[in-house]
């Protein structure tokens, strides 16, 4: 698979994240989800689970991403 067709999988499930992540909020706050093609396909609630559910798929297509309800402060 050539990079620019990475490129465009990786930007269509970003943009798909934000645009439906009030959603992904309510239904998974504090879970680290697996995004492939646009849809939440394992949802876990913590990193390793979420690492072990990537393995035997191409790591290449999927999103992962920590969803967390609360706003996150950071201070320097």
């Amino acid at each position: 698979m050539r990079r620019n067709e990475l490129f465009d999988i990786s930007r269509r499930n970003v943009e798909w994240l934000k645009g439906n992540y009030e959603h992904l909020k309510k239904q998974y706050d504090k879970q680290w989800i697996m995004i492939h093609d646009r849809e939440v396909v394992k949802s876990a609630s913590t990193f390793d689970e979420i690492m072990k559910a990537l393995r035997g798929r191409d790591s290449n297509k999927i999103l992962i991403e920590y969803i967390q309800s609360e706003p996150l402060a950071m201070f320097f």
